[in-house]
């Protein structure tokens, strides 16, 4: 049971480790992380692609739509692979717009409860105005927003690797000081 849990702390440590590693790269090279996941989507998308087409042309699939979906797929595939980094900076952009969507409805309510005598209108009309901040950030300078994002990820692996070992240090210093107290002392008993 002992040895159980020595591998279980042990895999734990490793992928604590692997969490500060791969937060580092993150922190580090959030563009290059970015052009790597995109380039990791448009492999996938182009073999999708693949599989569609070949079903088709291998009669597995009679209906010419998959043919269409796989041309498409593979298509689009091939140009995330020329552009990686267009697939993430499209996230920021569409975040971007729901948020300067909504920022302009709850502006528009806020200044309209106005008129019906509420007196905190202001609060609402402010915190409209910082969603259609934060919504022209994301669509103007929708990279960088990508790249925050990815160095906040980072932060965040590097954390949880830390905060993980501290934790494990701790528990198992613990675990030993108690079974020291604890310990069952094994002895012999023999009639006189």
């Amino acid at each position: 049971m002992k040895d159980f849990f020595k591998r279980i702390r042990a895999d734990y440590l490793i992928s604590s480790l692997m969490c500060i590693a791969l937060g580092i790269v993150f922190v580090v090279w959030p563009d290059k992380t970015s052009d790597l996941i995109g380039t990791v989507l448009a492999i996938i998308m182009i073999i999708i692609g693949i599989i569609y087409l070949c079903s088709f042309f291998l009669h597995i699939a009679t209906n010419g739509l998959s043919a269409a979906i796989g041309g498409i797929v593979l298509l689009l595939g091939i140009w995330i692979l020329i552009q990686p980094s267009i697939v993430l900076t499209l996230i920021p952009i569409v975040i971007g717009v729901v948020l300067l969507a909504h920022g302009l409805r709850g502006f528009k309510e806020s200044w309209d409860s106005k008129g019906y005598g509420y007196n905190s209108w202001g609060i609402g009309a402010a915190l409209s105005l910082i969603s259609m901040v934060f919504g022209v950030v994301c669509i103007v300078d929708a990279f960088g927003v990508v790249k925050l994002a990815f160095v906040l990820i980072g932060i965040a692996l590097i954390y949880n690797g830390v905060s993980n070992i501290w934790i494990a240090v701790h528990a198992t210093k613990y675990e030993k000081t108690y079974r020291k107290e604890h310990e069952t002392i094994d002895v012999e008993f023999k009639e006189d």
